[in-house]
């Protein structure tokens, strides 16, 4: 069920390190990203006015970084809907199971990388906005 999921939705900004040769900036396996990554992928090349996402997934956590570029995350759970703007490579947005994920106003430039905690299985996702409500409610 939706309420055992030991994690909320979290913005973090990550430890950066500056000096004269540039910037380093890291996540840390069970610090910044709370679980085990099986997978990861990036987002990029997305045309003018295209979203992605538009589903929610039973058993997967996933950790957002916008390496390049900007977008809009739009992510919704029992607690409602809120609206992120991903813009900086030192900043992490963490979405748990059971989270409505619309992505959209994708820069040009924009890469969206994305650490998930399962490997792809398509019958973990909640595909429309009726099936993610059931899930969330308890149906």
């Amino acid at each position: 069920m939706y309420a055992k999921f030991r994690y909320q939705i979290t913005m973090d900004y990550l430890k950066t390190f500056t000096d004269k040769r540039g910037k380093l900036t890291l996540l840390e396996i069970g610090k910044e990203v709370p679980f085990a990554v099986e997978r990861i992928y990036w987002i990029y090349d997305v045309p003018a006015e295209e979203e992605r996402g538009k589903h929610a997934n039973r058993i997967s956590y996933q950790y957002l970084v916008a390496i390049n570029g900007s977008m809009k995350v739009c992510l919704e759970d029992i607690n409602g809907r809120t609206d992120y703007f991903l813009d900086s490579k030192s900043e992490g947005l963490l979405v748990p199971p059971g989270t409505w994920n619309e992505l959209s106003n994708f820069s040009a430039d924009a890469v969206l990388m994305v650490l998930a905690s399962h490997s792809y299985d398509p019958s973990t996702y909640l595909n429309t906005k009726e099936e993610f409500l059931d899930f969330i409610h308890g149906k």
